[in-house]
């Protein structure tokens, strides 16, 4: 990567050469703008309110347990995928029995 002209400027009026390393961003945050029905932004905007959270930190917070769960299905073997699906299975006829 190419000197900031501020340095480049500085070095050529003093003949000094200055060394430079650009800082490494690790984590960069980065903005996503997303369209919502009305519906779905009330019902986000409550289950904010209801925790005491802004409508942000909130959408955070689902989307990185979303993406966490989504990894720990990942590595999930077959059997282990199986008794998972056998569970949520049993989940359903408990409820639809009432």
């Amino acid at each position: 990567m190419a000197k900031p002209k501020a340095i480049q400027w500085l070095e050529e009026q003093t003949g000094e050469t200055i060394a430079y390393a650009p800082e490494v961003i690790v984590s960069q945050d980065r903005h996503l703008s997303v369209r919502l029905t009305g519906d779905l932004a009330a019902s986000l905007d409550a289950m904010a309110a209801e925790r005491g959270l802004t409508l942000s930190h909130l959408v955070r917070e689902l989307l990185a347990e979303a993406v966490a769960q989504r990894a720990t299905v990942a590595k999930l073997d077959g059997r282990a995928l199986a008794d998972r699906l056998a569970a949520d299975v049993a989940e359903v006829r408990r409820r639809l029995a009432g």
